[in-house]
């Protein structure tokens, strides 16, 4: 018995750790770090993996931060993936809308997902992106 109750305890930890160490893989939007492309690279990879759970070998092939209007840039990001089978090669083109109007904390407000891949992607996951981008750089 005294088992059965350790082993619910050691799950129960396990289940509460697992999804903070997983918010401390996005990236922080107000911590970008000296490295821009590493940085688009980390946010290019997030949003692939959320658009397409099964992909793998991730190449950032080009990003731009362009001035959409006063307050609003946008992320341009070009990135490679293979798919499930390794085999084949896709391009994503994700561009993420941010909030720039305080230099000191950026919110992201709008992500747009689109790549070659002829199978649809998870919409739903990558709209959910956008809240956990931004408890991220809380």
């Amino acid at each position: 018995m005294k088992n059965v109750l350790k082993g619910v305890a050691i799950l129960c930890a396990a289940v509460l750790v697992a999804p903070a160490a997983r918010a401390d893989d996005l990236p922080n939007f107000n911590k970008r770090g000296d490295s821009d492309k590493e940085f688009a690279k980390r946010v290019g990879i997030a949003i692939v993996k959320k658009a397409r759970p099964t992909t793998k070998d991730f190449t950032l092939q080009d990003f731009k931060f362009k001035d959409a209007k006063e307050g609003r840039t946008e992320l341009h990001i070009e990135i490679g993936y293979k798919g499930a089978t390794g085999f084949t090669k896709y391009t994503a083109n994700p561009v993420v809308i941010i909030d720039t109007s305080n230099k000191d904390k950026w919110e992201v407000l709008r992500i747009d997902y689109k790549d070659n891949n002829r199978l649809t992607f998870s919409r739903k996951n990558v709209e959910s992106l956008v809240k956990e981008f931004n408890d991220a750089s809380k």
